[in-house]
């Protein structure tokens, strides 16, 4: 999202929802945006730690089985799905978005902190104030280890049932101490994709993911219940009060695990509190071909006040 657009989308945010979302600062002179809504208290009971996903293994594992078990469940986590080199690769691919060394680059958007300007601090300390990264691979080669190894494509053709296409890519860093929840909610509802469009999430951990960092939560099943209205509150999400959280699958991950998910499963990720980083990429893919969709049939669907929100 341009430079503009974003202002905009913040400003826009700030009017509608002034008792719940910050003022957003206007980052004129740099290459990121502030998080709209900032760091808001919530209810820590909305994520449960007494449910906990292991996994498979690996990539190779994957049988007829576990493609049933996706399609019934809307989610499969791997826990060494990718090697040590092609993680250290994506950060340092990450590390060189930030560092400036592309400088048409601005998809950087910070963690919200009061007196804080994420520009004048080093490279080291910037990176603490970094809430995610958006449409780098456009910039960054390094990412293709990833997302064209041959064995994570050919998953993701099998749980998708068609060629797959990127439709995003992100990396969420979840940083120390400040890194935010993002609560409950379904990635169709971010997307202006046709109703009933195969969406599937690819959440690659950079970094140890555990239940106190903010590791993925997930409702094994919701996503065969159709969408749910969202609103504007901590983020554009599904309401508190209409989860039934007896069904919270939480689903930490080695470095180098995947998740897949469906988009519209039920899931979030409680705030880190911790002194360590979460990081993760996440990649949406859909049937190659597949074409956007007006703005207001998402909004029919998913509810009034998503026109320019971000996953």
């Amino acid at each position: 999202m341009a430079k503009d657009a974003r202002l905009i989308h913040g400003r826009k945010l700030s009017e509608k929802f002034a008792a719940e979302v910050p003022l957003v600062e206007d980052l004129l002179n740099t290459k990121g945006s502030m998080d709209p809504y900032g760091d808001q208290a919530y209810d820590e009971s909305l994520y449960r730690n007494d449910n906990v996903a292991s996994g498979i293994s690996s990539l190779n594992e994957i049988t007829d089985t576990h493609v049933k078990y996706y399609r019934e469940n809307g989610f499969l986590a791997i826990q060494n799905a990718f090697s040590s080199a092609q993680i250290s690769d994506a950060i340092t691919g990450l590390d060189n978005c930030i560092s400036g060394k592309y400088p048409a680059y601005d998809g950087i958007q910070y963690e919200r902190v009061k007196d804080v300007d994420p520009e004048s601090l080093s490279f080291d300390e910037k990176k603490k104030q970094i809430r995610k990264l958006s449409y780098f691979l456009d910039h960054e080669k390094l990412f293709q280890s990833i997302i064209a190894d041959p064995q994570f494509l050919s998953v993701v053709k099998k749980l998708i049932n068609a060629t797959p296409e990127i439709h995003g890519d992100q990396a969420l860093f979840k940083p120390p101490l400040i890194g935010r929840e993002k609560p409950w909610h379904q990635d169709h509802a971010f997307f202006d994709l046709p109703s009933g469009t195969k969406i599937i999430g690819c959440w690659i951990a950079l970094d140890k993911a555990t239940l106190e960092n903010g590791c993925m939560h997930v409702k094994p099943g919701t996503h065969n219940e159709g969408p749910v209205k969202h609103l504007n509150k901590r983020d554009w999400q599904i309401c508190d009060t209409h989860l039934d959280l007896t069904r919270d699958v939480a689903v930490p991950l080695n470095p180098g695990g995947l998740l897949l998910f469906d988009g519209l499963l039920h899931h979030g990720t409680p705030a880190n509190r911790t002194s360590e980083f979460r990081r993760s990429l996440q990649f949406h893919f859909t049937p190659k071909g597949t074409r956007e969709s007006p703005v207001e049939e998402r909004i029919a669907i998913f509810g009034m006040g998503g026109e320019n929100v971000t996953c």
